[in-house]
């Protein structure tokens, strides 16, 4: 470390007055006058604590014999520019850091003193400066990255090395610093005495280690940085020593072949839990999988909580082959484990642990997606544009902007309004599930020469093809619910109008009763078929595009006079693909797409909403 340059420098000047009257007095009296500048090179000083200013420079003048002619313990405010009368004669100037003597220890407590001699001659004008330096020692310590990695703590203790018996009693006491890993503290200054630096480490499981190391042959105006890194090894400190810089580098060691090493765990994180996979890397003990575990908190948190649940899936032995004594005793498998009731949009930290905690992996950071309630799902926002009906606000009804849509323009527009319009599906007042609010009212109606079946659901109406429709579903959705949560009540009327069936559906016109349907899917892209056309219908079992689908288990009447309660769980075929659109639908007549179904059918449906705590439900 480069020794501390100057830091303050006070110049002097004798100025003979030369008033005539004041000539008559020099050469009686013998005295001449002295005016003191100080100039300070603020690009070399250290930043003090506010209770010391190292810039605040005392000053003394003094005599031949010691004694002191003049003083100040702050130049520049009671001498800067100022004149000082002296007897011609020789003299010393001191100067030094005012309120500080540089015999005990302190963070950035700098001490700078220097001194010159000058001499006063009558009739003659003098200058003279002195140069102020670090009279004390400088010692910084820092910490590699690295440390925080390996080591849950680390303190290095500066203070006076042991002295020889003859010096003890001439070095005065000082009182040790101790510098922490993590915290900034600054450099710590000491008087010019022999060191000591005592390292002292905490690692991730708690286990303690020390070394203590001199510095000697210290002088004034020494630098010494203490470096502090990972080295590789087997538990032990290397030190190397630059005696040019001061500067000591301290490898701390350890083993680049732990006995046993866990792997920081991989995270599949949603809105409100997280999947996390984890392994060991190496194990060269017998590992109890019993004993492995995850935990997990909240960034900045500092109390961990064990993951609720942990599963272990072995991969099947591929033969066997006889054991030695280096033979790798690593589990052949991977750990896991589910988190729930996680806070959306909240980054948190996992990691892996061993028993208690004698082995940990390393930190794994993630962020809980958001989660996006389901717009109008209490289908309170209707509105009319012409003869249509829309369950969304005036300004996206009818457009490509609304969330909601139905099959109303295909009966109230163009060839559709031929007869009268007519809207099967509207928002009622009653009956409603929730008091105040209002319900969407889907009824199936009959009108002219085709059956038109009341719907509802996320997407856009594409208008008409001859006699049959164009439509579009999904709107853009990124969350992940776990289920479709609502109300709905269905009277049903037999079925009286057959066009088309599906295969493998056996309907009965006049005898079959008509089914409602409710159903949700979350995809990666939105999908347009035409209801005339059965080879553009989206298969939702088979179309790797839809990652997740759920559908009411029964399409028969409601029991009762209200409303009844379901939860279609989403069946996901991937736990790691995310949606980038939604699809949900409602129908009075399942089998409207063909045309299908019973007139005077009615569904009503209201507080829709997405569920987001729990575990999904896998595709089987």
């Amino acid at each position: 470390m480069n020794k501390i340059t100057s830091l303050c420098t006070l110049c002097l000047m004798g100025i003979l007055l030369l008033f005539s009257c004041q000539n008559d007095d020099l050469s009686s009296d013998n005295i001449g006058y002295l005016r003191l500048q100080m100039g300070v090179n603020e690009s070399t000083n250290t930043k003090a604590e506010e209770v010391y200013n190292p810039k605040q420079m005392a000053v003394q003048i003094l005599r031949a014999d010691g004694t002191v002619a003049e003083e100040t313990s702050n130049f520049a405010a009671e001498w800067q520019g100022k004149q000082i009368a002296l007897p011609v004669g020789t003299y010393t100037l001191q100067a030094s850091s005012a309120g500080f003597d540089g015999q005990t220890s302190g963070f950035n407590k700098p001490y700078y003193a220097g001194q010159t001699e000058f001499v006063i001659e009558k009739g003659k004008e003098i200058n003279a400066t002195v140069t102020c330096t670090l009279a004390n020692v400088k010692v910084t310590v820092n910490f590699d990255k690295s440390f925080q990695k390996y080591f849950k703590a680390a303190t290095v203790t500066v203070g006076k090395n042991e002295p020889e018996e003859e010096t003890a009693a001439t070095e005065p006491t000082i009182t040790p610093l101790i510098f922490e890993m993590g915290k900034e503290q600054g450099s710590g200054y000491f008087p010019a005495i022999d060191l000591q630096a005592k390292v002292e480490i905490t690692n991730q499981q708690d286990k303690t280690f020390s070394q203590t190391d001199a510095i000697r042959n210290v002088k004034p105006r020494d630098h010494y940085i203490l470096n502090y890194s990972i080295g590789m090894g087997e538990g032990s400190i290397d030190i190397d020593v630059d005696e040019k810089m001061h500067t000591y580098t301290f490898h701390i060691n350890i083993s680049t072949t732990p006995k046993t090493s866990l792997a920081a765990p991989t995270v599949n994180s949603w809105g409100k839990l997280a999947y996390l996979e984890g392994s060991v890397i190496s194990a060269t003990e017998t590992l109890n999988t019993g004993l492995m575990k995850f935990q997990y908190r909240k960034k900045g948190d500092a109390d961990w909580t064990d993951a609720p649940t942990t599963t272990y899936d072995e991969i099947p032995a591929q033969g066997t082959t006889p054991a030695t004594d280096a033979e790798d005793l690593t589990p052949k498998g991977t750990f896991k484990a589910t988190l729930t009731g996680l806070t959306p949009e909240t980054e948190y930290e996992c990691r892996m642990v061993y028993a208690d905690e004698e082995y940990s992996s390393e930190t794994t950071v993630f962020t809980t997606e958001a989660i996006t309630a389901l717009y109008n799902g209490n289908f309170d926002i209707w509105s009319q544009s012409g003869e249509t009906i829309y369950p969304d606000a005036a300004e996206n009804a009818g457009n490509t902007t609304s969330f909601w849509n139905t099959s109303n323009p295909g009966t109230t527009q163009g060839l559709g309004a031929i007869g009268g319009a007519l809207n099967p599906t509207t928002g009622v007042d009653s009956p409603v599930h929730t008091a105040g609010g209002k319900a969407a009212k889907l009824q199936s109606a009959y009108k002219i020469i085709a059956f038109a079946a009341a719907s509802l659901y996320t997407g856009n109406f594409a208008g008409l093809d001859g006699m049959s429709a164009n439509m579009e579903f999904g709107k853009p959705f990124g969350a992940r619910p776990i289920a479709l949560h609502g109300y709905y009540q269905y009277t049903p009327a037999v079925i009286n109008h057959v066009d088309r069936v599906p295969a493998g559906v056996n309907i009965q016109e006049g005898t079959t009763m008509d089914e409602c349907s409710i159903f949700i899917a979350l995809a990666t892209q939105s999908f347009t078929f035409n209801n005339g056309d059965e080879s553009s219908f989206i298969d939702y079992e088979g179309d790797d595009r839809i990652i997740a689908y759920g559908e009411l288990p029964s399409g028969a009447a409601t029991s009762g006079n209200g409303y009844t309660e379901f939860t279609i769980p989403l069946r996901y075929k991937s736990l790691t693909q995310k949606p980038t659109h939604i699809i949900v639908v409602c129908s009075a007549s399942k089998y409207g797409d063909y045309m299908t179904g019973g007139e005077g059918s009615t569904l009503y449906v209201d507080d829709f909403e997405l569920i987001y705590d729990g575990i999904p439900t896998l595709w089987e």
